[in-house]
């Protein structure tokens, strides 16, 4: 693992041995949590399939048929590289070997790398979003504990092997393992570490390296034997992994039929990579394989030398992969009902290293890709001359944040649940325009129960009050969180009653100038309105 005493590459052995351990540790990962599931190979990659996973069980019994890409820019994309901070001094000189000098502009301030350029038509027609400087509080700058914290959505002092989608609707859901459907709720391409769709209740998957295997499983109904194994506690575990493994090649059929039955509407350049995962991935949305989370990675962001000509080789992959994803499903209307995202599990530093690299870092800005986007920038571009104190970029949106605002409105899950899913309440971010409905049958809003009338004065100082109504009697909590959704003050104000209501609260005097978020929670419900806070 890259702990900080092996996140640069002058540490030399510290930092060969982090990658070994980091590689080591995705492995036994992989094996221990990527679900009851099947994984064969597809294009000359490896699929993975979840099987058990609750959250994902419940969108696929939801009447809406939206699905979700994300992709994993594994080993720490290089976020000012990528948004560009253009007429920043302090980046130029930070970096006098690797910066971009040539940018392509998307406004006065910040432009996009130039091997990006596959992306600028997508943002100019409002396909392709950028959320910018996109992190979380206290980072890690290990890849394996950062990954983990991206993909279980747990603070790192909190992790556990269960991810941000297995986790809330495990408990929701709890019928789902009993009665799993007849086809593959989220698949994985590549080898990236499955923690993403873990529940409590999750096995691993199994590899179909070729179409021999498959067929060896056609033919005797299993692929491994369970009872060749040593009489020992690791021949049990042995016997266990292979037990489920075979039960869950139930999905083999559906995967291959949806390959075969789909087909890509565009040009994917190369034969091989992400570009090769996402033609995939593709084919089988139009194949109708009715999964609802594809997960696709590519790996090589981890620059820590020569950075400039590697990077821009991957800038260019990436750009063009997505943009042919993206015009592959805009072809026959498909992209009504595809959204995708970016993420990777740190940023870079800000100054470039000895040997024309970058360490590991922090923020980064993330992509969103799809119909209906609010489009352009969200979100504040990183301050370059306010760092922490390991001198990296301070994160301004957590990405608990990005994850819980496409939960929200993309797959029209609950505020509440969303908040529950992540043991915390994060800012909700506008990532689409206000035409966008979610396709679920029957009304979908419940009855309002609470509404915050008003908070004054706006901006606030020391103190302020808020004017709020409810519906019914219940236990009323105000509470004030920054961007990164960490919480300023938290009051318990007790039950009231149904009615008018004007309270009173106070500032703390150590609250910085800035944008947050007052918040009011009521039986269940809650609502959110911004406010400035000034000195």
């Amino acid at each position: 693992m890259c702990t900080h005493h092996g996140s640069r590459l002058e540490d030399g052995a510290l930092h060969s041995e982090a990658h070994q351990t980091w590689s080591r540790r995705q492995f036994l990962r992989g094996m221990a949590v990527s679900g009851a599931g099947v994984t064969l190979g597809l294009n000359g990659r490896t699929v993975r399939a979840a099987m058990t996973d609750p959250l994902l069980g419940a969108l696929a019994g939801s009447s809406s048929d939206r699905i979700l890409v994300v992709i994993q820019l594994a080993g720490g994309n290089d976020g000012l590289n990528t948004i560009v901070p253009i007429g920043n001094d302090v980046y130029h000189n930070a970096r006098p070997n690797i910066g971009i000098r040539n940018p392509i502009q998307l406004n006065a301030e910040l432009g996009l790398h130039p091997s990006l350029s596959r992306l600028y038509p997508l943002f100019q027609d409002g396909l392709l979003q950028v959320v910018q400087n996109v992190g979380y509080a206290a980072p890690e700058l290990s890849h394996f504990t950062s990954t983990d914290v991206w993909l279980s959505g747990k603070d790192a002092n909190e992790l556990e092997n269960t991810g941000w989608s297995g986790r809330f609707l495990e408990q929701e859901y709890p019928a789902y393992a009993e009665d799993p459907p007849d086809h593959p709720i989220a698949l994985q391409i590549g080898a990236s570490t499955p923690l993403l769709f873990a529940g409590t209740g999750q096995s691993l998957g199994v590899t179909f390296p070729n179409e021999s295997l498959l067929s060896r499983l056609a033919s005797s109904g299993q692929l491994f034997d369970e009872q060749n194994v040593p009489d020992t506690l690791q021949g049990q575990e042995i016997s266990f992994v292979r037990r489920v493994s075979n039960d869950a090649f139930v999905y083999a059929k559906a995967i291959k039929s949806a390959y075969e039955n789909g087909a890509n509407l565009a040009s994917y350049a190369g034969g091989s990579g992400l570009g090769s995962d996402l033609a995939t991935v593709a084919r089988l949305i139009r194949g109708g394989l009715g999964a609802r989370i594809y997960h696709v990675s590519m790996g090589g962001f981890d620059t820590h030398a020569y950075q400039a000509g590697t990077h821009g080789t991957l800038m260019s992959r990436l750009g063009a992969s997505v943009a042919a994803f993206v015009r592959d499903m805009e072809a026959d209307g498909l992209l009504e009902r595809v959204c995708g995202v970016t993420f990777s599990e740190f940023g870079r530093r800000v100054y470039q290293n000895g040997s024309s690299g970058t360490d590991h870092g922090t923020a980064a800005p993330m992509f969103v890709f799809g119909n209906e986007l609010s489009g352009g920038l969200l979100g504040n571009a990183p301050d370059l001359t306010n760092l922490d104190p390991a001198r990296n970029l301070i994160a301004g949106i957590d990405f608990r944040s990005v994850y819980g605002s496409l939960l929200r409105d993309w797959f029209a899950m609950e505020q509440g649940h969303v908040d529950q899913l992540f043991n915390g309440a994060y800012p909700v971010l506008n990532l689409f325009n206000s035409s966008l409905s979610t396709a679920v049958e029957g009304p979908r809003d419940v009855p309002e129960k609470i509404s915050l009338d008003s908070v004054y004065p706006n901006p606030l100082r020391s103190q302020a009050r808020v004017a709020l109504t409810l519906r019914e009697p219940g236990p009323v909590v105000l509470s004030i969180v920054d961007m990164l959704g960490r919480p300023v003050i938290t009051d318990h104000l007790g039950v009231l009653q149904s009615g008018l209501h004007d309270i009173g609260f106070e500032i703390p005097s150590t609250t910085a100038a800035g944008t947050y978020l007052i918040r009011i929670q009521h039986n269940g419900f809650s609502t959110v309105r911004p406010v400035q806070v000034v000195e």
